[in-house]
């Protein structure tokens, strides 16, 4: 029975839809995780579920990757404005995965169904998933030596999969002759059509109960309720101006370190997140999308708001970005971005956590270990008679705060994948676990110390193997807060037949990074060993309760000598078992100790020396090069133009209207590149004075 409740929605029933939202996309999760394929979905659960209302603004979501939702929102709103709303119909679904159209990176595909209530657009349902390939020059992507999108994979504007409920069937086809694995890659993408689908269907269902102004109103209160809570949480920070710089190693393909560099503004409940001074896009494919990049920002600010605050539009308006286009964090295609959503977004969460440190707001950790550590590449598997892909993540430690240790073992703050089973990647894939265990001693010491990471150890039981990496943190560690002292660095190590150690792949191969590369070809009886660091510990370790001390030393995740220069605790070992020797440790303790303070970075963060050696080296902020300029200048001209064309009436005044048009949009300037923005006014056909744009240089 249909029910007609109003407009407005009294409390009750506000609260109903608000929970009843956030169930939908995590019922949406559920179907994508029991009708996908790949065990990327199924088992890591790379993905994300949300909805949007009818002007494309998220209104909840199933948190299953962070790094995909605030860019979900973005990739629908750009797909809409590039097909013209007025032509969408009811049954129509969108695939897109460019990044340079609100994406992130090319594996994360999304599957956009329109909401309609009748022949009314209501709302949205969107699935971004990761690919377990997307073609590219390497399996499984993440060729950590790509110096260009094209060599990452096929990029896809956005276009239909289905139109009025009719499938495009060759659009499926050439996306799928472009891909190494395409019965498993259709068997996710239908995963993802079936999750919309179950999205719609519950929309409609609240609407037929409640009345869809009801439910309308609903998805705009819950977004207000969202902003409240978030205006409340960052009006508590001191107003001020907070700086803080960290780096990507090296870009993979000239192993110069890049500076991201951030300055955050709090001035009452708005906030400003500044990233004027970050080095330039680079060759290499760590360069984060602008839309990565917000979901980067807002990431680190619902670190300290809390799981209270359903994340939504609302989240977003108290915040302004600024990303300089051509930088590392807003660059210009064709710039190779795999590494963005993976590993430069973590590093933006740091310096972005790192300024509000300084705050001090007490929410805030110390680094966390910093790294996907994506593992990817493919090769024949005899024993199943086919040709085979893997793409493998890693958990680490996080940081440790003011009340608590770092957790151990969990995926890091992009992300909140699950772990593969070792009898899953046993059973599907040539490898042989030879171990897995925490990694002693990498967290960070501290009062409160930072989280363990892993140590994972395979051999590789069939010859032909390609192995491709991108990866962090294997170079400057992760930094400790207030005294606390940085995590360890992770590591990829190879061990080949006949070899007597492990060996990272700079010597081993000759690899320009340790932490990236592609396309290394692997004999039989091949052993890989994969460090996953610590997180930063979070104030002085001699203030540490002794007891968690020894703890840690009967796990066997801290040594006895480390338990005594690190945290001033001498453990004795009585009948096996260890015991703090207080009189000892009160003796420790109590020395004269050097003065750490000079290795504060900012006054909060404890880094290493290799920070300043990064900061030497780290290319320059004004080092862009000539073509990233002429782009970029390019697309300002086009921009004026539009105007120019407008205000002479050459063009109508539509095409500036921000809710349709790039050229309006309060952001499309900052990221839309100059293609997109041309086909965009050559769809429409715009003339000026019996001219198409194209004629005047503009379409």
């Amino acid at each position: 029975m249909t029910t007609e409740l109003g407009v407005a929605p009294d409390p009750v029933t506000q609260q109903v839809l608000e929970g009843a939202f956030v169930a939908i996309c995590a019922e949406m999760g559920d179907v994508t995780i029991q009708t996908g394929n790949s065990s990327v979905l199924v088992d890591g659960r790379d993905f994300s579920c949300a909805l949007l209302d009818a002007d494309c603004r998220l209104v909840a979501s199933a948190n299953f990757d962070p790094s995909h939702l605030s860019a979900m929102a973005f990739t629908t709103e750009y797909a809409y404005m590039d097909f013209g709303r007025e032509n969408l119909r009811p049954g129509d679904v969108i695939v897109v995965n460019d990044p340079y159209r609100a994406g992130g990176h090319l594996p994360d595909m999304c599957v956009i169904r329109p909401i309609f209530f009748g022949e009314e657009l209501i709302g949205t349902a969107i699935v971004r998933a990761h690919h377990i390939d997307v073609g590219g020059m390497a399996v499984g992507g993440f060729a950590g030596t790509a110096v260009s999108v094209y060599q990452e994979g096929i990029r896809i504007p956005p276009v239909h999969w289905f139109r009025a409920g009719v499938e495009q069937s060759d659009v499926m086809d050439l996306i799928l002759l472009n891909v190494r694995f395409p019965k498993d890659q259709l068997g996710d993408y239908r995963a993802q059509l079936a999750a919309t689908l179950r999205g719609e269907q519950r929309v409609l269902e609240l609407c037929e109960k409640f009345g869809r102004d009801t439910v309308t109103a609903a998805m705009r209160l819950t977004q207000e309720h969202s902003e409240q809570l978030m205006r409340a949480i960052i009006g508590e920070i001191e107003d001020g101006t907070y700086r803080f710089v960290d780096f990507i190693e090296d870009d993979g393909a000239t192993g110069r370190p890049y500076r991201i560099a951030v300055e955050v503004t709090i001035r009452g409940s708005d906030a400003v997140v500044d990233f004027t001074g970050t080095s330039p896009q680079a060759p290499g494919p760590i360069n984060s999308s602008y839309t990565n990049t917000v979901s980067a920002c807002m990431n680190a600010f619902l670190q300290i708001i809390g799981p209270e605050v359903t994340f939504n539009h609302g989240c977003f308006r108290p915040v302004t970005l600024i990303a300089p286009r051509g930088s590392l964090v807003n660059p210009v295609a064709p710039a190779p971005v795999m590494g963005g959503v993976a590993e430069t977004s973590l590093r933006i969460i740091d310096v972005v956590t790192g300024a509000l440190a300084q705050s001090g707001a007490r929410a805030v950790s110390a680094a966390g270990y910093g790294t996907t550590q994506n593992l990817t590449g493919g090769g024949y598997d005899p024993r199943q008679g086919k040709d085979i892909g893997f793409y493998i993540f890693l958990e680490g430690g996080w940081g440790a705060t003011a009340w608590r240790d770092g957790w151990n073992c969990t995926p890091n703050a992009s992300s909140n994948f699950q772990d593969y089973p070792v009898e899953i990647l046993e059973q599907t894939l040539p490898v042989e676990y030879l171990g897995v265990s925490l990694y002693e001693g990498s967290g960070g010491a501290g009062t409160f110390r930072g989280g363990f990471g892993t140590v994972r150890t395979f051999r590789i039981n069939t010859g032909g193997v390609v192995l491709s990496a991108l990866a962090e943190r294997h170079l400057l560690r992760p930094w400790g807060l207030f005294g606390g002292q940085p995590g360890a660095p992770s590591s990829i190590e190879v061990k080949l037949p006949g070899d007597d150690d492990f060996l990272p792949f700079t010597e081993r191969f000759g690899t320009t990074s340790p932490s990236k590369f592609a396309n290394i070809e692997l004999p039989e009886g091949t052993v890989l060993r994969l460090r996953q660091g610590g997180g930063g510990g979070y104030g002085d370790p001699f203030e540490r309760d002794p007891e968690a001390v020894r703890i840690d030393v009967e796990d066997g995740l801290v040594s006895p000598e480390d338990a005594c220069e690190q945290y001033g605790v001498v453990v004795e070992f009585v009948d096996g078992r260890p015991r703090v020797d207080v009189a000892a440790t009160t003796a420790v303790r109590s020395l004269p100790r050097t003065d750490t303070t000079a290795d504060r970075y900012f006054g909060v963060a404890t880094v290493t020396d290799r920070y300043a050696e990064a900061d030497r080296a780290a290319v320059p902020a004004d080092e862009l090069p000539v073509q990233v300029r002429a782009s970029i200048t390019r697309t300002d001209e086009l921009f004026e133009a539009v105007r120019a064309a407008v205000a002479a009436g050459e063009l109508p005044a539509e095409v500036l209207d921000g809710a349709t048009s790039p050229f309006g949009h309060p952001t499309a300037r900052d990221f839309w590149d100059e293609y997109a923005l041309r086909r965009w006014l050559a769809r429409r056909g715009y003339d000026v004075k019996g001219r198409t744009a194209g004629d005047r240089g503009i379409g």
